[in-house]
């Protein structure tokens, strides 16, 4: 089968007897009203009524094992519709990873903030991680995936693909540093090149065959650099600039390119800063500091190596500068939750 006879038979199936697209109902409100001694339900109904009050999801619990790809289905069940349930609504929520929301049939009502759009098959959404956002399902024939992605996965395999002007890559910068932005990129795929990378990326994670993560991966790399081209064709160059004009991406850039070797002083020798005026730079644009954001592309590359690359985890600390491997293995720790060790193993 290809990979929409994948999708279409798998959405059936699913319908009847609800495997990975199971839900816990007390998640959501629907048009049942909220029985009395359903205290589950009544404890979270805060998260439903205002983006105000949201639930933050992390990234720590939400990928068990260790950071990845994952996809959720979101359809209605045969078994909801004959209990006459025809409306879901998720929480209020935000989170520390990233997220895709893909209309693959029907429509669906997305809310950021307090603002609704409704969205129809070939939709696309990329969130920032600040938004926070619920999804509505008032179709029954909607199916909507969310593909959800660890922060590893913008490791160095993914950087390198792109320049300081590729406007995903600085969508997901800024998310990542919390530079004013964007909320969400929107796009509309229904005869895009663009989805037959993110239909096999879902055929892929269905049927879960030998390395299938690996290709996972390459799929999710392909729907990137599609999705820039797009963004690219509709859009000027997104930028955070100061005065002088140095914008906030070249400088992200200059650190990951350089992340071995690179110091402060180097950082604003090269953009002929003091390095008291970068320091307000980067804490200005990313609420940072330069440790903490050399850091950050330091485990990104870590991440990288230790998934697809056999190379010792001794040396994978010198590669990403540090001196000490029980040094990298605290900060990894601190990062993701889970050892260097812990992590390789997670992905084999």
């Amino acid at each position: 089968m290809n990979d929409i006879e994948i999708i279409n038979e798998t959405i059936r199936k699913e319908r009847i007897n609800p495997t990975f697209t199971a839900i816990h109902l007390n998640s959501y409100l629907t048009n049942l009203p909220v029985e009395k001694d359903n205290t589950e339900l009544r404890n979270i109904l805060k998260y439903f009524s205002s983006p105000e009050v949201y639930l933050p999801l992390q990234q720590k619990t939400e990928f068990a094992g260790g950071l990845s790809l994952h996809i959720k289905a979101e359809i209605f069940h045969e078994e909801e519709i004959q209990s006459g349930i025809n409306y879901r609504e998720s929480l209020y929520h935000n989170h520390d990873f990233f997220e895709m929301m893909y209309v693959y049939a029907g429509t669906c009502k997305n809310v950021i903030g307090n603002k609704e759009m409704r969205l129809s098959a070939g939709d696309l959404l990329l969130y920032n991680l600040q938004t926070v956002h619920k999804l509505i399902l008032d179709d029954p024939d909607a199916v909507v995936f969310n593909i959800l992605a660890g922060r590893e996965v913008f490791s160095q395999s993914f950087l390198n693909l792109f320049s300081e002007n590729n406007p995903v890559l600085q969508f997901y910068i800024h998310s990542l540093y919390d530079i004013p932005g964007d909320q969400y990129c929107a796009f509309h795929l229904a005869g895009s090149d663009a989805l037959n990378p993110l239909h096999n990326m879902i055929a892929e994670f269905i049927v879960k065959e030998e390395m299938y993560e690996k290709i996972m991966y390459l799929d999710f790399q392909n729907l990137l650099v599609r999705l820039s081209r797009i963004r690219l064709s509709t859009r000027s160059e997104l930028s955070v600039t100061n005065n002088e004009g140095l914008d906030i991406n070249t400088v992200l850039t200059y650190v990951h390119d350089n992340y071995t070797d690179v110091t402060l002083q180097s950082l604003s020798d090269h953009f002929s800063y003091t390095t008291r005026s970068m320091i307000r730079f980067l804490k200005k644009y990313t609420h940072k500091t330069f440790s903490e954001i050399l850091r950050d592309f330091r485990m990104l590359s870590a991440c990288n190596l230790l998934r697809n690359s056999n190379t010792a985890i001794d040396e994978i600390a010198l590669q990403t500068g540090f001196s000490e491997r029980s040094y990298f293995d605290r900060v990894f720790k601190q990062t993701f939750a889970v050892t260097p060790a812990e992590y390789r193993s997670s992905m084999i």
